[in-house]
């Protein structure tokens, strides 16, 4: 006669069972440089040692397993920023951000792989491998929070962080077929997250659903986001032509075209630029042969913004988001494409591609709004629990993820 396992020892038993698929998938997917292990001991190996007592009542997210980009801070752990300048030193302190999760139960299995310094959007890096992308080998994972992605589409972790600056989370979503927030600035706290352009930069959470999405957004932020029944009453606006936009019709919106200002554009990569340059100023150029080809293409090109240019984007920038917010006056939400064009392929010339695969997401980072990408389905609203909620209903509905083009 089998005897019944007390809730105590089937935690447990959840989270070795855990472990044991994510280590397995880690080993399937060895190639396809998912993960940076850049310390002594593999994080897994780690977590698989550690003794942590199961309690009797199961935290939200009890034995689910994640990933953190590596430009994240966990104690005991080191932090390269998907390049060869950092990770000498182990953290000395753990990001809040991923305290909030382990503190819900989360199993943190590895530290995602990424462009370098989390700028570029097919996280191809020469230092620690191109990561590849598990559901659509001829692409690549998008970037720059490409591993993060790559690891929740290869069952290696249930849900992850990334950092968002102008598409950062919502371009590997589209690439990998998964689901990923951009919170609005402040949203989940910064500490212990490398920047790169600070005005710009936030930390999202990335799932292979819209309902995992928003319960990792519970325990970062306590805020809760329930799926309404229909978008009746809600007015849509379609942006960029897309596909989906019939979808929400048939959810009960009213659906109406708007126009994206692409000529935020400008005043935003004035701003990135400058702060970038401003955030390497401490080993670059003296490194710069440290540096990949690509980012010092960047950075070189960032070079030169005087504090009166900054001054004035900084100026034009918040005019442009006032504008737009009249423009939006009685549009409840906002939804386009994730890309801006074709998926990047394995191969291609980042430099050459990625002002057209950003264009959208970046215009959205420049506005300041949160927006969530079930695949290459974007939403855009005022608040992440609008967006949440408008993502619960599509996916309740039978929605999916619609595939990177």
């Amino acid at each position: 006669m089998s005897i019944p396992l007390t809730a105590s020892a089937a935690s447990a038993a959840d989270r070795e069972a855990a472990i044991a698929t994510s280590a397995e998938a880690i080993r399937l997917h060895r190639e396809h440089n998912i993960l940076i292990e850049s310390g002594a001991e593999r994080v897994i190996d780690r977590l698989a040692r550690r003794d942590r007592p199961a309690p009797a009542t199961p935290p939200a997210l009890w034995a689910w397993t994640f990933v953190v980009k590596d430009m994240i801070d966990v104690a005991g752990l080191r932090t390269t920023r998907g390049s060869v300048l950092y990770g000498s030193e182990e953290a000395v302190t753990t990001a809040p951000c991923v305290e909030k999760l382990e503190r819900a139960g989360a199993l943190l299995v590895g530290k995602a792989n990424q462009h370098e310094f989390a700028w570029g959007v097919t996280s191809q890096n020469p230092h620690w491998g191109d990561v590849g992308n598990p559901r659509h080998a001829h692409l690549t994972s998008g970037g720059s929070s490409g591993g993060t992605a790559a690891a929740i589409a290869a069952g290696i972790a249930r849900f992850g962080l990334g950092t968002d600056t102008g598409g950062s989370v919502r371009i590997p979503a589209a690439c990998c077929g998964v689901v990923g927030l951009r919170p609005r600035a402040g949203a989940v706290p910064g500490e212990g997250v490398a920047p790169l352009a600070p005005m710009f930069d936030v930390v999202g959470p990335m799932a292979g659903s819209v309902a995992d999405c928003a319960r990792v957004w519970r325990a970062l932020t306590g805020e809760a986001a329930e799926p309404p029944r229909s978008l009746s009453g809600l007015v849509v606006g379609v942006a960029d032509g897309c596909a989906q936009a019939g979808r929400f019709a048939d959810l009960g919106a009213e659906v109406r075209e708007i126009a994206l200002p692409q000529e935020i554009l400008t005043p935003y990569w004035t701003i990135m630029g400058a702060q970038a340059r401003r955030t390497h100023e401490a080993t670059y150029p003296r490194n710069a042969a440290a540096y990949s080809d690509g980012v010092r293409r960047k950075l070189d090109g960032a070079a030169g913004v005087g504090h009166r240019e900054y001054r004035g984007a900084v100026e034009e920038l918040s005019a442009l988001r006032t504008g737009f917010s009249a423009d939006m006056s009685g549009i409840d939400l906002l939804v386009t494409p994730t890309l801006g064009g074709p998926a990047p392929r394995v191969g291609c010339d980042e430099a050459a591609i990625r002002g057209e695969v950003g264009r959208i997401t970046a215009v959205v980072s420049a506005l300041g709004l949160p927006a969530l990408a079930i695949g290459d389905l974007q939403i855009v609203g005022r608040s992440e629990t609008d967006v949440l909620r408008a993502g619960l209903c599509w996916e309740a509905a039978g929605g999916g993820i619609p595939a990177p083009r």
